[in-house]
């Protein structure tokens, strides 16, 4: 009997140690899961991000602030991370270029105030929700500046995006919004949405406006292709289409196979080719929905080979209210191959002859060209078509048709008025 109560006191002795132990244990990670998750990496130590990363609770969120310059390649593949510098100047720079500098896999990642250079792509969100990329400089990357790709998601804001190989922002079959940013330089296009990618470019997720400054990229300041869509408000796209090649695309904004809502503010301007050029696909100018204005300008773009202002091709559907289309080469807009539009409240003035075909000869500045067999809808409030150096209003083949010719305003342009039948 005393044996037995012996050994029933001695298990339940053992069993309350081990109840005081894991008790204590739970407070100890607790205890962890309270502190402050910071920590600083000092490059010149030689310590890296990369490490950082492997400690602490992944549960919760850590920040990372980097001191110095890091060479390395960071992948995130845990969630509620934040990358920022001690101090300024805090840089990762990718030693490799066949590798992206940071690439995300987590969720709710945040990349604020940290510089970016070298390697493949500067950061990349693969997969990853909520990535935010903020006030950060990504520059000197073997190929795109910031990529969101398989179905990834987030936002670039307040952040510079400067001399990268390939493009600026890419998002590719990925949701993206780009507001507050200087995209430039790039050495193919300043945005772009590929393969059904949804982007928002000077407009935030609350319809609040933000533009951003896309100049200066060697090929597009904006692409939108493949099935993707693009809500675009209050950007400067100025000066885009430096390359050399000539056979590069060099338009302000191009959108092809693909839907975009041009919702106002925007001002495309001195792009080496056609202002905004629409292939395949539906544009629609000047959107009520969104409490800004409603107003786009597209002023001084186009050469002799990329002409004009806005360009429709190849069955595209258009409609433009409170355009202002100046000053442009060769025509003011352009619908052709089948392509219609719809315009109201608008004014297109002022475009410019160019050198034409034959030596010594011009191609008169239309303000409205409809070529191989398009439509226009004029609606009111009424328009203005006047002082272009060609006609107001050019039909170039009898297929091609308008209504509303009065809605137009059409008046005072060098070559005549209208030359174009109705319906």
């Amino acid at each position: 009997m005393n044996a037995r109560h012996s050994l029933a006191c001695t298990i339940a002795a053992l069993s309350l140690v081990a109840l005081h132990a894991r008790a204590d244990s739970d407070r100890d990670r607790e205890r962890d899961r309270d502190r402050d998750r910071s920590t600083t990496v000092d490059c010149a130590a030689g310590e890296t991000v990369a490490r950082a990363l492997r400690h602490g609770d992944e549960r919760k969120s850590l920040t990372i602030l980097v001191s110095g310059t890091c060479s390395e390649h960071v992948v995130i593949n845990r969630s509620d991370i934040k990358l920022a510098p001690a101090a300024a100047g805090g840089t990762i720079s990718g030693p490799d270029p066949a590798i992206d500098v940071i690439r995300v896999t987590g969720s709710r990642v945040t990349i604020d105030g940290i510089t970016v250079t070298g390697g493949r792509n500067g950061v990349t969100a693969d997969g990853a929700a909520g990535l935010i990329v903020q006030n950060a400089l990504v520059q000197g990357t073997g190929r795109n500046g910031i990529t969101y790709a398989h179905g990834a998601s987030g936002i670039v804001d307040g952040a510079t995006v400067t001399g990268n190989a390939r493009d600026g922002v890419a998002i590719d079959a990925a949701q993206g919004t780009v507001i507050n940013s200087q995209i430039n330089q790039n050495a193919r296009f300043g945005i772009g949405a590929f393969n059904g990618g949804s982007a928002r470019i000077g407009v935030d997720n609350f319809n609040n406006a933000g533009g951003n400054v896309i100049s200066a990229n060697a090929s597009n300041g904006i692409h939108i292709v493949f099935g993707s869509t693009a809500l675009i408000a209050m950007n400067q796209v100025i000066g885009n289409g430096t390359s050399a090649d000539p056979a590069a695309l060099k338009v302000g904004v191009n959108i092809t196979n693909a839907t975009a809502d041009f919702v106002g503010g925007n001002t495309i301007s001195g792009n080496t080719g056609t202002g905004v050029n629409i292939i395949r696909s539906s544009a629609n100018f000047g959107d009520t929905n969104f409490g800004i204005t409603t107003v786009n300008t597209i002023t001084g773009n186009g050469n002799s080979i990329s002409q004009g202002g806005i360009f429709a091709f190849n069955g595209s559907s258009i409609a433009l209210r409170d355009v202002v289309i100046s000053n442009n080469a060769a025509f003011g807009l352009s619908l052709s191959l089948k392509s219609s539009g719809q315009i109201a409240s608008s004014t297109i003035q002022n475009n410019t002859a160019i050198p034409g075909p034959v030596p010594g000869t011009l191609t008169a500045g239309d303000g409205i060209r409809l070529v191989f067999g398009s439509g226009l809808l004029a609606a009111t409030p009424n328009s203005s078509v006047t002082g272009n150096a060609g006609f107001g209003l050019l039909c170039t083949d009898g297929e091609s048709s308008v209504i509303g010719t009065v809605a137009l305003g059409i008046s005072g342009n060098t070559v005549g008025g209208v030359a174009c039948t109705g319906f």
